[in-house]
């Protein structure tokens, strides 16, 4: 073999690996690094487990950087300086946050926080705190206790299941006709609830009676104003009757005041009455008695007629001196106008008269 052949062979297959290299940065983002300029973003995380030189740096999820140098630092955190396309914006408001993957992958997410605008972009030399997502290996560690107690959950709650089938089982298939008084019962209340369904619906296929329903409920908020006026009379009913039973106490408060004086004046009316009714007796029993005055003037008719008779000369006399009695009214009314009239001495002394 010449070497001109072994010179163009050299030339295809570096050729050849120049086009697979092309290919291989265009499928995997690393061209645009190389032909576009960037600009270096400081980070701090407390651990960046996963991070590396390469490692990516994703927004919204969209490749716009990648991780330039990962260090210590003084305060015994992780620096690390990743270099960002600089077409993209990365803001003070934005978190840097390590995800990591279950095959060990991790890359650097920038999540957006509470945005304030106007959104201000981080300067040179400004460092963005950072936050590490949680291992997923470290999420199932300690989900596995929890998963043990779940499982153990889940083996009781078989082992119930299991009982509770077989209860049922001997409930539906054994001896015990517990399932068959209820399958009769059920059928006893759903008969009970057709027939009483019938009879609702015997009530209400009746147009009368719908409508007197109907009527009834349209009557009902008049009935509830009569009520409520009833209410309220009867208010002022008990009102009054308060009123009355107040008045009542007013008055029957002195007399409990005064009762014992009141007792005290009843017990000596009492006493007076009986001296009266005892005098009324002894007028009475001297009244029966023939021999007293009284007695003889009720029971005696000669008494009476001669009480009779003197009461008739009492009267006779009188109309007998009626005459008498003018006469002298008349005589003396004369003497009083005309004194001289009488005797010599009064025709001597001509002083005027009474009248």
């Amino acid at each position: 073999m010449s070497d001109r052949v072994m010179q163009f062979r050299v030339g295809v297959v570096v050729l050849a690996t120049a086009i697979i290299a092309g290919i291989l940065i265009v499928l995997f983002g690393d061209l645009p690094s190389l032909v576009q300029a960037t600009y270096p973003v400081k980070m701090s995380f407390t651990d960046a487990r996963g991070i590396a030189d390469g490692t990516p740096v994703r927004k919204n999820g969209i490749l716009v950087g990648r991780v330039a140098s990962v260090m210590l630092d003084e305060r015994g955190g992780v620096s690390v300086v990743a270099n960002i396309d600089a077409y993209v914006p990365v803001y003070r408001d934005e978190q840097p946050r390590i995800a990591a993957t279950l095959l060990g992958d991790a890359e650097i997410q920038l999540v957006p926080g509470v945005i304030r605008l106007p959104r201000q972009k981080v300067v040179a030399d400004e460092v963005l705190p950072g936050v590490v997502s949680r291992d997923p290996f470290d999420s199932f560690a300690m989900l596995e206790p929890k998963l043990g107690t779940a499982l153990e959950s889940l083996t009781e709650a078989s082992a119930a299941v299991t009982k509770l089938s077989g209860n049922i089982d001997r409930l539906l298939v054994g001896d015990d006709d517990s399932f068959g008084k209820l399958v009769r019962k059920t059928e006893k209340a759903l008969d009970d609830f057709s027939v009483a369904m019938a009879h609702i619906n015997d009530v209400m296929g009746d147009p009368q009676a719908r409508a007197n329903i109907k009527q009834t409920l349209n009557d009902m908020p008049q009935v509830l104003a009569d009520l409520r006026g009833t209410v309220q009379g009867m208010g002022t009913t008990l009102d009054s009757a308060d009123r009355n039973l107040r008045n009542l106490e007013g008055l029957t408060r002195p007399l409990g005041e005064r009762g014992a004086g009141m007792v005290a004046q009843v017990d000596a009316t009492i006493g007076r009455l009986d001296e009266v009714l005892q005098q009324a007796q002894f007028f009475t029993k001297a009244l029966n008695e023939s021999d007293g005055t009284l007695g003889r003037l009720v029971r005696d008719p000669r008494v009476y007629e001669d009480l009779a008779a003197a009461a008739a000369n009492v009267k006779d006399i009188s109309r007998e001196l009626r005459p008498i009695v003018d006469d002298v009214r008349v005589f003396s009314d004369k003497i009083a106008r005309h004194p001289e009239q009488l005797g010599v001495r009064g025709a001597l002394d001509r002083r005027a008269g009474l009248k």
